[in-house]
């Protein structure tokens, strides 16, 4: 089970990976990103390190992970399925 909803990612290399932790996104990290010097992809850097450490809180680690990789154009849409709806449903007040 992941930590997070799994997103995909396309690499330049036009490698792709499902990513859905903050171990994942380190390793997503590592591979062929279109701009590493780009301000987002370092702040993600930086965030996703810190929480690999234990010193940062995983979720803002990861939303800055997937806001880098939709930056960049990398991250890979999918529609969603009707049981999210089904469960933002159930989840209303």
């Amino acid at each position: 089970m992941t930590a997070f909803m799994p997103v995909t990612l396309r690499f330049c290399d036009n490698k792709t990976m499902l990513v859905g932790s903050v171990a994942d996104a380190a390793t997503a990290l590592r591979q062929q990103w279109p701009d590493k010097t780009s301000p987002g992809y370092l702040d993600a850097a930086r965030l996703v390190r810190l929480a690999v450490e234990g010193s940062c809180c995983p979720r803002t680690a990861f939303e800055a992970f997937i806001r880098a990789a939709r930056q960049q154009g990398i991250l890979v849409a999918r529609r969603r399925s009707r049981a999210h709806d089904w469960l933002d449903a159930a989840a209303r007040p």
